[in-house]
């Protein structure tokens, strides 16, 4: 898989202490795949404590790009 990450998605990342490996790990085996309000998509995995969510585009069948990387906690149920 070829992973292309926009500016933006860097900075997050750098922010959010979140590693490519991370975000790969998430795109392979989600949790959860949601389905943004455009074409995007979003590959969420729970991390220990947190949650991190990716947003993405499959362009074509060996490419994602990656516009942002979410990361929160994971709320429990109380």
């Amino acid at each position: 898989m070829n992973i292309r990450y926009t500016r933006h998605a860097r900075q997050r990342m750098a922010q959010r202490n979140i590693r490519d490996e991370q975000v790969i790990e998430t795109l392979e085996a989600p949790d959860e795949i949601l389905h943004g309000e455009q074409l995007e998509m979003i590959a969420v995995r729970a991390d220990g404590v947190r949650e991190i969510r990716i947003v993405y585009e499959e362009v074509d069948a060996d490419t994602v790009i990656i516009y942002t990387v979410i990361q929160s906690r994971i709320r429990h149920a109380k």
